[in-house]
């Protein structure tokens, strides 16, 4: 699975992950900068990753959307609870908590349409 970390997560964890050979792409610090939920969610299907956010208001909707019969699917959802802490300390306990999402679910295509949360 490759990942398109949400504006609310430190390109550090990306640079983290690719670090231990993941294909990671982060939203903050990039030309993404800006997108709407509904351009990150299209960019995530285009470039075939699944979304990491914690903004479950506005993206489990969308998710929704997205798998109803009909809708154009995506890649997958990686929820963070809203409580999951971010911090710079934190950097550490996130990268683990998504290397094992990523050993879980190798494949491009295997959290395709589906959910999963931290």
């Amino acid at each position: 699975m490759k990942l398109l970390l949400d504006e609310m997560l430190s390109p550090d964890i990306a640079r983290l992950l690719r670090d231990r050979g993941h294909d990671v792409v982060a939203i903050a610090g990039s030309s993404y900068e800006g997108l709407s939920d509904v351009e990150v969610m299209e960019l995530g299907r285009s470039q075939r990753r699944a979304v990491v956010t914690n903004n479950v208001e506005d993206f489990r909707p969308l998710h929704q959307e997205a798998v109803a019969p009909g809708g154009p699917g995506h890649f997958g959802m990686v929820f963070m609870p809203g409580g999951y802490r971010r911090t710079r300390s934190d950097l550490g306990h996130v990268v683990a908590a998504l290397g094992v999402k990523l050993a879980e679910f190798p494949g491009d295509g295997d959290l395709a349409d589906g959910e999963t949360w931290l």
